[in-house]
């Protein structure tokens, strides 16, 4: 056997395996770059992540976090009550307080329609308990989206999604 032609193709297997294994990993700097940018402009997530590559997105959130986390932007503020976080001490002030608490109010009510959900899936319910949660269901299905539209107004979630009026 030729060693030339053995180390010839060796090496030609190797060069196509390391650049398969390349192309294979994703190439976030355009995301990182993208919730940089959404930082500084104290963008809410909802406005640029949808541009991000799914392998990407945790670490363009972390990325976005980190930059709003230590200015104590308001849009962090929304974000971090809406996902549940805990409220950072150093932040404070009334654009931050307002937007933590808009936030809060959102995902309690989320949370509630879960709970209201979980609870009517249960065929043991009274009716009356019955009847009480759905008339709760009601009140935060006619409230929420008006408190949503308060965020929307605020810049903290995107643009409602508009039905096509086929």
């Amino acid at each position: 056997m030729n060693y030339r032609t053995f180390f010839t193709r060796a090496m030609a297997l190797a060069a196509v395996v390391v650049l398969a294994g390349c192309a294979a990993r994703t190439d976030c700097t355009q995301a990182l770059e993208l919730a940089d940018e959404a930082a500084r402009g104290q963008q809410p997530p909802g406005a640029w992540i949808d541009r991000v590559d799914a392998a990407c997105s945790d670490a363009a959130m972390e990325r976005w976090t980190s930059g709003v986390a230590g200015q104590c932007a308001p849009v962090f503020g929304f974000h971090a009550a809406l996902s549940g976080a805990e409220r950072p001490e150093a932040c404070a002030g009334a654009g931050f307080d307002s937007a933590w608490n808009l936030g809060e109010m959102i995902a309690g009510m989320r949370n509630e329609v879960e709970e209201i959900e979980r609870r009517l899936a249960d065929d043991s319910i009274s009716p009356e308990t019955r009847r009480d949660l759905e008339q709760r269901r009601m009140v935060i299905g006619r409230d929420l989206p008006q408190i949503e539209a308060l965020a929307r107004m605020d810049g903290y979630l995107p643009p409602a999604e508009v039905p096509d009026s086929d």
